[in-house]
């Protein structure tokens, strides 16, 4: 991932597309990764292979304003198993340009095909899915490429790699597949089928894909096998994602970024989206303002663009720091040797977000919550942390750029905040 954006970086793009790769980018990538991430991937392939470019380029290009949004869609290509990513430091960073996938091998993948039926609907799906099966009962026993040629050169190698479908990672650790196993006597799949190395991957990744457990996923085969009479992996697809609605309540499972991201939905709550929103448009003076009532001294100012600089925060954390330490200190600004301890600490927290520092409060808040005992035998109470209602009476009464908020607007963040850190 690179850090500033006169990082550089190589191509590696040995695969023209065709006509139906764009097809195949358009209609079942696009809806799984966003705009921002075929844009890149645009620029990317129309790139010199083996030419260094700055990451400023890609921003030039784009016409992205920051360098995270660049590390955000390089990220959904990369899971997507559109690029792989390497580094080096003293080369810096190489990316190889993968083609997509077929559509027959898209909708081969149970992932891919249930969180796209999800995103676009199970109409569309029948329109763009094919039509052609393998056959119900046989192998697949095609002579590869190498089983029936060889060359004297190494360069053939290459040649061999560009057929070589994209590889896409998904780890399922929290599916135990040996218990899984065992919970079979051997009447219904046999000790051979168990151990499979396919097998066993498509039940990883169909159990992943629809969030179900092992004894969740045996149903599933028995169902497949009671009911189908078959034990096609479409057949234990289909079967996993009734089991998913069944047990979520939901049409499908969907596709969500494990970071924030502009053009996706990610797993941060709306309500987390909105306070960072805030805090990340905040100006320091302003947010000084906002918790003091008056206007910050030159010298306020320069402390912490002192701050910015040497702990290389955002302003969005910044503005975090200076809330949180207005709570507990009641009001009165530290000096600078204060800040920076702080800085110091949640950087060793490993926080580079808006987002880590509400995290990084909400896991502060869960340790002291399992201190504390309980006021009933019958009810839980909810930890408080120690700044929580200065910090909610700071956004609730001092937003900044007050002029533009209602005094509704104001309640709606003040319960927002609420809503979150209790």
């Amino acid at each position: 991932m690179a850090e500033y954006i006169y990082d550089t970086f190589k191509i590696n793009n040995k695969c023209p597309l065709n006509t139906e790769d764009f097809r195949s980018l358009s209609l079942l990538y696009l809806p799984l990764m966003g705009i921002d991430s075929l844009s890149l991937y645009s620029v990317l392939i129309a790139l010199d292979d083996g030419q260094t470019y700055p990451f400023k380029k890609l921003l030039d290009s784009l016409n992205f304003n920051n360098l995270k949004l660049v590390n955000n869609a390089f990220n959904k290509l990369e899971g997507l198993g559109l690029v792989k990513a390497y580094y080096s430091e003293s080369k810096g960073h190489l990316y190889e340009v993968l083609k997509p996938l077929s559509f027959y091998d898209f909708f081969e993948n149970e992932m891919f095909a249930s969180f796209l039926e999800t995103q676009i609907g199970e109409s569309e799906i029948k329109k763009i899915q094919p039509v052609h099966k393998k056959p119900v009962g046989y192998k697949e026993v095609t002579k590869k490429f190498s089983d029936i040629f060889e060359a004297s050169t190494t360069s053939i190698a290459s040649t061999i790699n560009q057929f070589t479908k994209p590889q896409v990672t998904v780890e399922n650790d929290d599916f135990n597949y040996t218990l899984f196993k065992m919970l079979f006597d051997g009447s219904v799949l046999s000790e051979e089928v168990l151990d499979d190395e396919n097998f066993k991957s498509r039940i990883l990744r169909i159990s992943y894909t629809y969030k179900l457990n092992e004894e969740e996923m045996r149903d599933v085969l028995v169902r497949t096998i009671d009911i189908d009479k078959n034990l096609e992996y479409a057949s234990i697809s289909k079967n996993a994602r009734n089991a998913f609605q069944n047990k979520y309540k939901t049409t499908g499972p969907k596709i969500v970024t494990k970071v924030e991201d502009n053009f996706l939905p990610s797993s941060i709550d709306d309500k987390w989206r909105e306070i960072i929103d805030k805090v990340e448009n905040m100006q320091i003076a302003d947010t000084l303002q906002s918790v003091s009532g008056m206007k910050p001294a030159v010298s306020e100012i320069k402390m912490f663009d002192q701050l910015l600089a040497s702990s290389q925060f955002s302003i969005g954390v910044i503005n975090m720091m200076i809330l949180h330490v207005n709570a507990i200190n009641n009001g009165v600004l530290p000096g600078f040797n204060y800040f920076e301890k702080i800085a110091n600490t949640w950087a060793r927290a490993k926080i580079k977000t808006s987002y880590d520092v509400l995290k990084y409060f909400e896991t502060e808040s869960q340790k002291k919550n399992k201190e504390k005992p309980t006021t009933s035998r019958n009810k839980k109470v909810k930890a408080v942390p120690d700044w929580y209602e200065q910090y909610t009476s700071q956004l609730e009464g001092k937003t900044v750029k007050q002029a533009e908020m209602t005094e509704e607007e104001k309640q709606e963040m003040a319960n927002l905040v609420k809503d979150i850190m209790s």
